[in-house]
């Protein structure tokens, strides 16, 4: 039954990613740590995100920004160490509540960067350290709970990105992001993946493929608009479901 849900997790959340660019940790994030705890389901939500990405990456690959990848990625590489080193220490219970808190804020955030971006007072068009900024977040959210796409999202709407080159923009982004994130709590950390048997593995990498193709077909009958509201509101269930399990105040905390 776990692995089932793990799958539906990744079918949800890369199909999502597909169609908007992101939305694979926020969505599949929670419930893959309620499903394997704090510290597994957030290497695993790396491990699947980046992969997610990569696929995704051969269809976009053509309308990659990647001048913005490269500050973005560079500044992310940057936070991924300290963070990992921060939460060294941090119990099961503070993951798990960090994982949620920085899915809701971080939602709101991008939800409400759309009423700012009217005031260009913050930074001018084309200036270079809002994304390094966006990237710096991007890199904490990572470590801390595998979520680094809110930061991006309300960047990309301050800044008046242009969506289609933004959502390709975000998949190598994701690779370099999620890959430094779990290296470096690998090596810096106690931190393991889960022991699951070969064929587990096998139908994980399965349901990432599955994923994109579901994804495809998606971005063609559903609207963005109407794929977004799905990806707020799961996102916003998860989040704190996962936040009051770290409370205590849902069975397993």
């Amino acid at each position: 039954m776990l692995l089932a849900l793990l799958l539906v997790a990744i079918v949800v959340g890369g199909s999502l990613q597909r169609v908007t660019g992101l939305g694979f940790a926020m969505v599949a994030g929670p419930f893959m740590v309620l499903l394997l705890g704090p510290e597994q389901g957030v290497l695993m939500v790396n491990l699947c995100g980046s992969t997610s990405a990569l696929l995704i990456l051969t269809r976009v690959v053509r309308k990659v920004d990647w001048r913005r990848f490269a500050v973005m990625a560079v500044a992310s590489v940057c936070t991924t160490v300290p963070g990992a080193l921060l939460l060294r220490d941090a119990s099961d219970a503070a993951l798990e509540v960090t994982v949620g808190a920085v899915v809701i804020v971080g939602m709101s955030v991008a939800l409400l960067a759309g009423r700012l971006r009217s005031d260009r007072r913050w930074w001018p068009a084309g200036a270079r350290w809002p994304a390094a900024v966006a990237g710096s977040l991007s890199g904490a959210g990572s470590v801390a709970a595998g979520i680094g796409g809110p930061p991006l999202a309300a960047y990309s709407v301050l800044d008046r990105w242009d969506p289609v080159r933004f959502a390709a923009t975000l998949q190598p982004f994701f690779v370099v992001n999620a890959m430094g994130a779990m290296g470096s709590k690998l090596l810096l950390t106690d931190a393991r993946l889960p022991h699951l048997d070969p064929w587990a593995w096998v139908a994980i990498a399965v349901a990432c493929v599955a994923a994109v193709v579901v994804g495809d077909r998606l971005a063609r009958v559903v609207s963005r608009e109407a794929t977004r509201r799905v990806l707020v509101v799961l996102a916003y269930a998860g989040g704190l479901a996962t936040m009051l399990r770290g409370l205590g105040v849902l069975p397993g905390g």
